[in-house]
């Protein structure tokens, strides 16, 4: 319970007080790379370390920085966007439901930093947030992260992939990461808010998928290779 009150309390601190910051770096630059690394990422680690994870990185070596990505991983936990921002090494911005953007500051930081908003209920709307990842992918060289499960796993267990990231990786001729996140499930589940600390949580990047030649009716192939990838990371420690 104290664990739970001190999350939530620096929680509430963190993100006002980096919320303003990233506004503020938002009305110059979206995307920033100092907005990422001087506030988010310290923003996520913090909320990390109060949860009480102990956190493990693995296959960093896979990422190439040159290249811009779609990255794909499995969804598990509230936990999961910190985990995530504490954990990869590249630059990239996220891909949100658009429910996130109505929590005050939080939203008005996502939208200074350019995450991109989808309506899952609009499909039209859902297509067009895509095709505007996918060109910002390109123009700026920056990589785009998703959840392909489409929401939290109410079970911990990996869910079928929606088409909609893949059909953004083969629009924007980007090869897919899989990131593979294990152990964030039983410290903050759906539903749920009471903290459960003292976890161990392993992050795995796994060799990209290239898409460069794929065309869209190999779709499918793409999503069962990067479903392959993200559970054979997934199972391994879950199991």
């Amino acid at each position: 319970m104290i664990r739970t009150l001190l999350f939530f309390i620096a929680l509430g601190i963190n993100t006002t007080v980096g919320g303003i910051g990233v506004m503020v770096i938002g009305l110059f630059q979206r995307h920033s790379k100092i907005a990422l690394e001087w506030i988010m990422k310290p923003w996520a680690k913090a909320l990390v370390w109060i949860a009480g994870i102990k956190l493990t990185v693995e296959g960093v070596e896979n990422v190439d920085f040159r290249q811009s990505y779609i990255v794909l991983s499995n969804h598990q936990s509230h936990m999961d966007i910190p985990v995530l921002l504490a954990a990869m090494p590249n630059h990239f911005t996220f891909i949100a439901k658009k429910e996130l953007f109505r929590i005050p500051i939080f939203a008005q930081a996502m939208r200074g930093f350019g995450i991109l908003e989808i309506d899952r209920s609009n499909r039209n709307r859902a297509i067009a947030t895509l095709k505007d990842a996918a060109q910002i992918a390109k123009s700026k060289n920056i990589s785009i992260l998703a959840f392909p499960e489409g929401t939290r796993s109410e079970d911990g267990q990996l869910k079928p992939f929606k088409k909609g990231p893949f059909m953004l990786a083969l629009d924007a001729r980007l090869p897919v990461l899989p990131v593979s996140i294990s152990g964030t499930f039983p410290i903050l589940p759906k539903g749920k808010l009471l903290i459960r600390g003292g976890q161990q949580v392993r992050v795995t990047i796994h060799p990209p998928v290239i898409v460069e030649n794929a065309s869209y009716e190999s779709r499918e192939q793409l999503m069962d290779e990067t479903y392959q990838r993200v559970a054979s990371g997934f199972m391994q420690y879950e199991s």
